[in-house]
């Protein structure tokens, strides 16, 4: 496969990802042309990366505060949420993410390993994602709010493992459950 042909692949997956994450939130969400960089100019981001020997990529996730206290799971008697616990949240929204990413690609026989989050606020996601790579923003309408999710990626080997059809029979655990304690 050329470099360009992983690089969409890849982006593909990952639209296929961001869309998976929101409909498990319970959020009605659709793709909108409508929403730019512009709507999310003071919505907290949650970057996360991963790679191996032969690709690299960052995801980056721009929530409104009025989407992570939409999709809080908020236990019963709690009417209010702190802002730690929504940064807390984004993060986890990220990591959550990346994690569909992840399995997807070793679908395509495309094995990575993934970092940690980091949460940003009043930041420019562009200056956020990997410098000198493909970069795509993904904007989504969640109850009228913009909501962005952003990928960079940078190919190293035009030879790299990639297979343009997903391998059903690898046997991946289903996504976790989130615990309190």
């Amino acid at each position: 496969m050329r470099q360009n042909e992983v690089i969409q692949a890849i982006q593909n997956l990952f639209l296929e990802c961001c869309s998976t994450l929101f409909q498990e939130l319970g959020c009605q969400t659709y793709l909108s042309e409508e929403f730019g960089p512009d709507d999310l100019s003071t919505a907290p981001i949650a970057c996360i990366d991963g790679g191996s020997d032969d690709v690299e990529f960052m995801v980056a996730l721009q929530l409104p505060l009025e989407v992570l206290a939409m999709t809080y799971p908020i236990e019963e008697g709690i009417v209010t949420i702190e802002e730690n616990r929504l940064e807390d949240w984004i993060s986890e929204l990220s990591n959550q993410l990346i994690g569909k990413l992840k399995s997807r690609l070793i679908e395509h026989d495309c094995y990575v390993t993934i970092g940690l989050p980091t949460s940003y606020f009043g930041a420019d996601v562009d200056e956020l994602l990997a410098e000198n790579s493909n970069m795509i923003h993904y904007y989504f309408d969640i109850d009228g709010q913009a909501c962005g999710c952003s990928i960079s990626i940078e190919i190293f080997d035009d030879a790299m493992s990639f297979s343009i059809e997903a391998n059903k029979d690898i046997d991946l655990q289903e996504g976790g459950e989130l615990e309190f304690f």
